[in-house]
């Protein structure tokens, strides 16, 4: 059956402290120091995430800076470029009609230098019909120099009536 032997619990007890001292001086210390380095290793940890986060964070902000910046200078060039094409557009147009008037003044000069040709030759015309007609009327022999005059004259005595 079971009795309690009190020289069995003794030296258990004595047993007991002495493998506690042993344990203590030779395995304790190494197994604690282990949990403190591992305890500091993961607060290491710990703190170089909490490092590495903030990184990521001031990167993050940091990228989102450049976009926008980015996004800025191309809105700005997009800007320039219409401003560019607007500006060149405005002096196409302002050259073209520039040009289309010096065509249409060069053409009006040409259409009055033709009218008044055409007019000399009209007045030369009707001056050498005024002269046959003329002496075919009177039959007279005059010379065509007295005739031209008479004739010339007469046209610019009817040039201001006929508004010419």
């Amino acid at each position: 059956m079971l009795s309690i032997n009190p020289g069995l619990i003794i030296w258990t007890f004595i047993i007991f402290v002495l493998l506690l001292v042993i344990l203590a001086k030779v395995a304790w210390k190494p197994l604690i120091a282990s949990l403190k380095a591992r305890e500091q290793a993961i607060a290491d940890s710990l703190s170089r995430a909490e490092q590495v986060r903030a990184d990521s964070e001031r990167l993050m902000a940091q990228n989102r800076e450049e976009r926008a910046r980015a996004e800025e200078e191309v809105q700005k060039a997009l800007r320039e470029g219409r401003q560019y094409a607007e500006q060149m557009r405005r002096d196409l147009v302002e050259k073209a009609k520039a040009e289309a008037e010096h065509l249409l003044r060069q053409a009006r000069a040409e259409i009055e230098r033709d009218t008044q040709r055409a007019l000399v030759q009209l007045r030369e015309e009707v001056s050498d019909l005024a002269i046959q007609a003329t002496s075919k009327l009177l039959d007279e022999n005059m010379n065509e120099e007295r005739h031209r005059k008479v004739v010339s004259k007469m046209i610019s005595e009817l040039t201001p009536v006929a508004g010419v």
